[in-house]
């Protein structure tokens, strides 16, 4: 691998939140994924660090493939891209700001892969800057059904920072069976968002019902998973005409904490699933709006409050509580907070609740 040029097949889906819009806060951190399945989208990371300034510009042609280490052959996904910045606005290395999508498909051939990128530098006369990453394609998925290794919250709190889509049925099951996940509505959004983003699992999932693989208890927390999922062809999940009757019934009946006013503590449990799920800036900044909810209020006027304000003062509270707790042992929360701090509009009030989360945290 070229030094100062890095190369990551990842499947990551929170890169630009983690280090392209916090810039400076922290050293990046990413996953990365050297075996691939079918239907498997995962993006390629391209990290700049050698580059030629003209003008106080760079101009970089970028071109990115996936090619079988055997036969040769190309796959169709290449991708071609031309980067052109100011100076002012790269710091050090530069984190190509479109991370290339790829898949492999039922069709390709299984085997060793090269992932070939191709760094031509407009304003350089130097040669171009080539480097290769190996992945392997496998046409079988391991078994969605494997025992679980790791604690089910540890594995679930961690989830944002090395994803491993073939575990989540697995992971599932388990937390059915020890934890009631069925009568949980933040617990299921967390996985609920994982498959979204690995709906090449569906194919398997298919085969394992229509096997009878899965008891009566998991069955029915698949329909509640598949229900609130954007997977569309439930018909062909192999489920019974009164499983599916359910499955629609349950479709009616969830909501996304991004779509609408929070309003009730349990609605933070929610964006906090989401946020070990996916790693995104959007579920923290939706957390930090609740702040206000707790404004030029003391525990002696809640106590006067009607039953609606009180919630929403709880919620204020509870999202205060919840910023320090979790981001004691989740450095990402201290690096949004910080670029939240950073905001130019942010307002004075909401800069002292987090400073003060943020001294609390350092404190412990």
């Amino acid at each position: 691998m070229n030094q100062e040029t890095i190369l990551i097949p990842t499947l990551s889906t929170y890169v630009e939140d983690q280090w392209e819009m916090t810039k400076g806060i922290t050293a990046p951190k990413f996953s990365a994924v050297y075996d691939a399945l079918p239907n498997q989208e995962f993006k390629a990371l391209i990290l700049l660090g050698k580059y030629e300034i003209k003008g106080g510009k760079i101009n970089l042609k970028i071109n990115c493939s996936l090619e079988n280490s055997n036969t040769g052959k190309v796959l169709p996904n290449a991708t071609e891209k031309v980067l052109l910045g100011d100076l002012e606005e790269k710091i050090g290395f530069i984190l190509f700001p479109e991370l290339l999508p790829f898949k492999f498909t039922e069709e390709d051939e299984e085997g060793v892969y090269n992932l070939i990128l191709s760094v031509d530098d407009t304003n350089s006369d130097e040669e171009k800057i080539i480097v290769t990453q190996e992945l392997t394609f496998r046409k079988s998925l391991p078994n969605l059904l494997q025992k679980p290794t790791l604690e089910l919250e540890e594995w679930r709190q961690k989830y944002y920072l090395d994803p491993k889509p073939t575990e989540l049925i697995s992971y599932y099951c388990k937390g059915l069976e020890e934890n009631n996940t069925l009568n949980n509505d933040a617990s299921i959004l967390f996985y609920v968002e994982a498959l979204n983003n690995s709906l090449f699992l569906v194919d398997e999932i298919i085969s394992l019902i229509k096997a009878d693989k899965f008891s009566r208890l998991q069955r029915n927390g698949l329909i509640i998973l598949f229900a609130r999922s954007k997977y569309e062809k439930v018909d062909s999940l192999g489920f019974s005409e009164e499983e599916l009757k359910i499955l629609y019934e349950f479709r009616d009946e969830f909501y996304n904490p991004l779509e609408k006013e929070i309003d009730h503590p349990s609605d933070l449990d929610m964006l906090w699933s989401l946020f070990f799920a996916n790693g995104k800036y959007e579920n923290l900044e939706k957390i930090i709006s609740t702040l206000y909810f707790k404004k030029d209020i003391s525990e002696e006027d809640a106590k006067n409050l009607p039953e609606a304000a009180l919630i929403k003062y709880a919620v204020g509270r509870a999202a205060a509580w919840s910023l320090e707790t979790i981001g004691r042992f989740h450095p990402m929360v201290q690096v949004y907070i910080i670029y939240t701090l950073n905001q130019p509009n942010i307002s004075a009030y909401i800069q002292g609740e987090l400073e003060a989360v943020l001294s609390n945290i350092q404190e412990e």
